[in-house]
């Protein structure tokens, strides 16, 4: 188990919910945008993905096929529950939903992680934080690829060669295509930093003498005060520099602290860790509650909805460890149930993968 990383897990789920409180905010008197910092929580998940791969996969034989499906069975099932649940909502109270309607296409497309333009232009499948799935899942299929080689290193290479390659081509040919153009974004590069990450990691090529501890921290806590402050100070640049290379030093000064005995090992924290996935699909639900409160009791002023924006996080902490225990251990322990004696059951080292 990684115990940094699992940490950083649950600091990236509640980066994001910051995303989704922006009304909140507004009513508080801050600015519009004021917390799109938030965002950075996505390219903090995807360096962790690329890094989780390789270390949940080294030392053991692994098929492309054992790999897709240990995959599939760990982030499907509760993603699937949520678009249906989503999808239901739309059906019967669209106006709790903003931009989600109810169309069976949509549904389908979610469902099979298949990316697709909506009205509004965005990128969104039914469960809209469910795009970094779509991702999540084009980068487990070009890293089965990887596996298909006979040496390890060179299916790394391979791996990491076709997201250099997509993003080379989306920056050269800027496709029109809206889901070309959303696979080719430099933002991919992430999987493949963590990825070298774990490389260096399973090779043992990471500092762990004890000296390295203290400095590891405080620059990882400088990239991460870099990342939130990134859309103030250069707005124009891309997220794979503003967030992707803060997040890359932060995840890597999170392995060396903890190599050098400096790791967060408290129970809340592993278990927020733990429950990141349920917290980065559910809390969007919470937010939803919170927005709503806030609109009917802006009346009270700024100070009230700072005193909501506390319970905000603290309900969805709460929800997310209740949906992981409740929810998402029975229902990937079902799918695995289901699946896993067709292949070996994935290696438990550390929960969940990126998620």
């Amino acid at each position: 188990m990684l115990v940094n990383v699992q940490a950083l897990r649950g600091l990236a789920a509640f980066l994001v919910v910051f995303v989704h409180l922006e009304v909140l905010a507004r009513l508080a008197g801050l600015p519009a945008g004021v917390t799109a910092f938030g965002n950075c929580g996505v390219d903090v998940f995807f360096v962790i993905s690329g890094l989780i791969m390789v270390v949940t996969t080294s030392g053991r034989k692994q098929t492309p096929q054992g790999f897709l499906r240990n995959r599939l069975t760990r982030i499907a099932p509760l993603y699937w529950a949520i678009t249906l649940a989503v999808f239901a909502i739309a059906m019967i109270a669209p106006s709790l939903l903003q931009s989600t309607t109810a169309d069976p296409v949509h549904l389908l497309k979610s469902l099979a992680f298949i990316p697709y333009e909506r009205g509004d232009g965005t990128m969104h499948p039914v469960v809209f934080v469910g795009w970094t799935l779509n991702y999540e899942m084009a980068f487990y299929v070009i890293f089965a690829l990887g596996l298909m080689l006979p040496s390890r290193l060179m299916g790394l290479a391979l791996s990491i060669a076709v997201l250099i390659g997509a993003a080379i081509f989306g920056q050269l040919a800027e496709p029109r295509n809206p889901i070309l153009a959303f696979y080719t974004t430099p933002m991919i590069l992430e999987f493949g930093a963590g990825m070298v990450l774990g490389a260096l990691l399973v090779r043992d090529r990471l500092p762990k003498a004890p000296r390295w501890g203290v400095p590891a921290v405080v620059l990882g806590a400088a990239a991460l005060a870099v990342m939130l402050a990134g859309p103030w100070l250069w707005p124009q640049v891309d997220r794979a520099v503003m967030f992707g290379i803060p997040a890359v030093v932060i995840v890597a000064c999170g392995l060396v602290a903890e190599r050098a005995g400096l790791a967060l090992k408290q129970g809340w924290i592993q278990l927020l860790g733990a429950a990141s996935y349920s917290t980065y699909l559910s809390h969007f639900f919470c937010t939803q509650v919170v927005t709503r409160a806030a609109e009917r009791l802006a009346f009270l002023g700024p100070v009230a909805m700072w005193a909501l924006v506390p319970m905000a996080f603290i309900l969805v902490a709460i929800v997310g460890v209740f949906v992981h225990r409740r929810v998402e251990l029975p229902l990937t322990d079902l799918a695995r149930r289901c699946i896993a004696p067709l292949g070996p059951r994935p290696r438990p080292t550390i929960a969940g993968g990126a998620w």
